[in-house]
């Protein structure tokens, strides 16, 4: 066997051969290494693209309660210019709840009859409860779960995957929109909901 591997060691074809597949050994790990950068640079492009929609969502979601943009018209043929108006409050909001959040597609709607359309995008059931209060909907909790004074309608529990549309007059004011079930509160699953 030493004899052989001596022969090996001082054959100069044997040694290229050796040479030859070692190169080509590490030809094909560079290749798999530029291939795994490829796919990270990839996958990094995407997640920073994912990141920036959800900031940009996020960002128009919260600014547009304080933000006001007004649009400056041509003028007219007589010289007047035409004011932007607002766009009218909604009656009609979609919920989406999930955990432990609760998602409704506008932060405000409009006095009067105003329909929420609940969906349970979540995994596990949950409710959603309207209470008309004051106190920020963060503030609310009394022992285990939200103080519930101020209840002016719920869906009851919806399991997962289930909708439900609740109608309620609701005067102006500040609204709390929760799930009161064990545990779901405190995990932070509410938000504020102003009706003008």
């Amino acid at each position: 066997m030493s004899e052989h591997l001596a022969h090996q060691e001082s054959d100069p074809l044997a040694i290229e051969f050796s040479l030859a597949r070692m190169e080509a050994e590490i030809n094909k790990q560079g290749k798999s290494i530029r291939r795994t950068q490829q796919a990270f640079v990839l996958f990094a492009a995407a997640a920073l693209i994912i990141a920036l929609v959800n900031l940009i969502a996020v960002s128009a979601k919260l600014g547009t309660k304080d933000i006001h943009v007004t649009a400056a018209a041509a003028p007219a043929a007589a010289g007047a210019t035409k004011a932007a108006t607002p766009p009218a409050l909604a009656h009609k909001v979609n919920v989406s709840l999930k955990e432990f959040k609760v998602n409704p597609n506008a932060a405000q709607a409009a006095a009067g009859k105003v329909t929420f359309k609940v969906h349970n995008a979540g995994t596990v059931t949950h409710e959603f409860v309207v209470l008309k209060t004051n106190t920020p909907a963060n503030a609310l909790l009394k022992g285990d779960r939200a103080d519930e004074s101020g209840n002016v309608g719920e869906t009851g529990d919806l399991k997962a995957g289930a909708s439900k549309t609740l109608s309620l007059n609701l005067p102006p004011g500040h609204y709390a929109l929760i799930c009161n079930l064990p545990g779901h509160y405190k995990a932070g699953q509410h938000t504020d909901f102003t009706v003008k």
